[in-house]
């Protein structure tokens, strides 16, 4: 019988042979809020929340859980659930707290099991050093048939070529000559197929998966805006890689159902033939002998 302590022993037996995370930064998310203040961010910001309004406004329940903002809006602002929580890292300390919603540590959520109906994690595995763990924490932390809308960046894309153009040049470069690295380097992108395994691994079933920007990363706004048209042909040819996609996974609990056991009828001991019934016939003979012995 397997050990309740070693569910998730694939994790741990796999992290120590992945590679070392390439651009590991100290401050990841305060870059992350620093890059979508910036024309490519807020473009690509617009489609993610097109993505997502569509997509949250077919989710119901009490209470949907954001772990990661992006900048001051927020993502989650179009969900039909009654309760909506931003939940920021006790790492990130550049916003004033009165701006969060709660503080949490993603690793270590202090959050009751099986109390949220969805979570949303906008590209929180990429700049999180322990991706792994939060998704164990997602999975606790869901009802049974919650849903986990994951954002992330496509490494198969020009966006990954960027990721990996930049990894190498703050690799080569030396400390005094490195230069500030833009988003999505600072992190590490993860494939459809990897997230696809890790997913289904936790007991999840993918349910929808889609991708959204097909523009090349190019700082100039009015370039951006003249390439608009390749959103369309994207989304119609299905041959330009995205820059992006979302992934929604719902969590499946498998109940047992007890079978009753069927009513068995043991056979008796001491049959009916093995013993002849008295009657009143054999009992006046065995009077009338006693009487005759009697006498003599």
């Amino acid at each position: 019988m397997n050990n309740p302590g070693n569910i998730f022993s694939p994790f741990r037996q796999k992290e120590p042979h992945y590679p070392p995370k390439p651009c590991v930064f100290d401050e990841p998310w305060k870059m992350v809020h620093q890059w979508y203040t910036t024309d490519l961010g807020q473009a690509f910001l617009k489609s993610e929340k097109q993505c997502l309004d569509g997509l949250l406004e077919q989710i119901f329940g009490y209470n949907l859980l954001q772990l990661g903002s992006l900048d001051d809006s927020d993502l989650s602002s179009g969900s039909r659930t009654s309760f909506q929580y931003v939940g920021d890292s006790v790492s990130n300390i550049d916003q004033p707290v009165e701006q969060r919603d709660i503080l949490l540590e993603f690793t270590n959520l202090g959050i009751q099991n099986h109390s949220i109906d969805a979570v949303v994690l906008p590209h929180t595995l990429e700049f999180e050093q322990h991706p792994h763990q939060i998704l164990r924490e997602v999975e606790r932390v869901l009802v049974a048939e919650g849903k986990a809308i994951i954002l992330c960046f496509n490494p198969f894309s020009l966006w990954g070529f960027w990721h990996k153009y930049w990894e190498i040049r703050y690799r080569v470069a030396t400390k005094e000559h490195r230069e500030k690295v833009p988003l999505p380097s600072c992190g590490h992108l993860l494939s459809q197929k990897r997230l696809r395994d890790w997913l289904k691994l936790l007991g999840f079933d993918i349910q929808l998966v889609g991708e959204y920007f097909y523009r090349p990363p190019i700082k100039n706004a009015a370039l951006l805006q003249k390439l608009e048209f390749m959103e369309y042909a994207g989304k119609t040819s299905r041959l330009l890689p995205a820059g992006g996609y979302l992934m929604v996974a719902t969590k499946r609990v498998s109940t047992l159902t007890p079978i009753p056991e069927k009513w068995k009828f043991t056979k008796a001991i001491i049959g009916t033939n093995t013993i002849e019934p008295a009657g009143f016939k054999d009992l006046r003979i065995t009077v009338a002998d006693h009487q005759k012995k009697t006498k003599v």
